[in-house]
């Protein structure tokens, strides 16, 4: 038998709607951009925690913050206003395929369950040279999505692979119905690459209409050094 993801609810959250959300993935991959850009939306607009998810296929490796322990995890966070929002911010993605398979339905199970209606995952680009305001590039399993997202923000359709959560739970949200987008980054080096994760905030603001300012990129380091220390516990 195999393991599955398990949800551990906030007390008293386990009946949480949120109708008409959009769910919008943060999960570590390249240039953490990512995990960045949703942990500088998180500092801003706010949020409340409803669930966490452990999955038994995160990697092994454990990570040390001032000699404590910190546990692998994903977590989703509920923002009511500008619009309803469900934010997924965490540590680790799960290292096999049956694991990503799991998790990623696990999040959708929840998410669609409380209301969640567009599904938008994040991600880096990984290029050895990256232009400097980082070019976006979009994809979905639905056409007139690209087309409608084109005419808001500066991006190219995509073409190639997309690797981990950020592929997974949009095609895996197209057979449950829902509409769905994916934004992928160019990306540097570095890590976290806070150019990179700038430009998602950007965009991600401009095609929810959520009105989120983006500050230079020592902002975003500080949102992002601040909501590690707050949001990882």
């Amino acid at each position: 038998m195999e393991l599955e993801t398990e949800v551990v609810y906030e007390p008293g959250l386990e009946g949480f709607k949120a109708p008409g959300a959009v769910l919008i993935e943060g999960l570590p991959g390249v240039g953490l951009v990512a995990k960045t850009a949703v942990a500088y939306l998180l500092e801003t607009l706010g949020g409340r925690r409803v669930c966490r998810f452990y999955s038994p296929y995160f990697p092994t490796i454990g990570y040390v913050r001032e000699g404590r322990f910190i546990l692998s995890f994903a977590d989703l966070y509920y923002v009511e206003r500008p619009r309803p929002l469900l934010i997924l911010y965490g540590n680790a993605q799960p290292s096999s395929y049956y694991g990503q398979h799991d998790f990623c339905e696990k999040i959708l199970e929840v998410s669609v369950g409380m209301g969640a209606e567009f599904v938008l995952t994040l991600g880096g680009y990984g290029k050895e040279s990256v232009s400097e305001e980082r070019t976006i590039y979009l994809s979905s399993t639905r056409p007139e999505t690209i087309k409608k997202a084109l005419q808001v923000i500066e991006a190219e359709a995509y073409d190639g692979q997309i690797i981990g959560a950020a592929g997974l739970l949009i095609t895996m949200a197209d057979e449950r119905g829902l509409d769905n987008l994916s934004m992928l980054v160019e990306a540097g080096d570095q890590a976290p690459d806070f150019q990179s994760a700038r430009s998602a905030v950007r965009a991600v603001s401009k095609f929810l209409g959520l009105g989120v300012e983006t500050p230079d990129i020592y902002g975003i380091s500080k949102a992002y050094n601040s909501a590690v220390q707050r949001l990882e516990q």
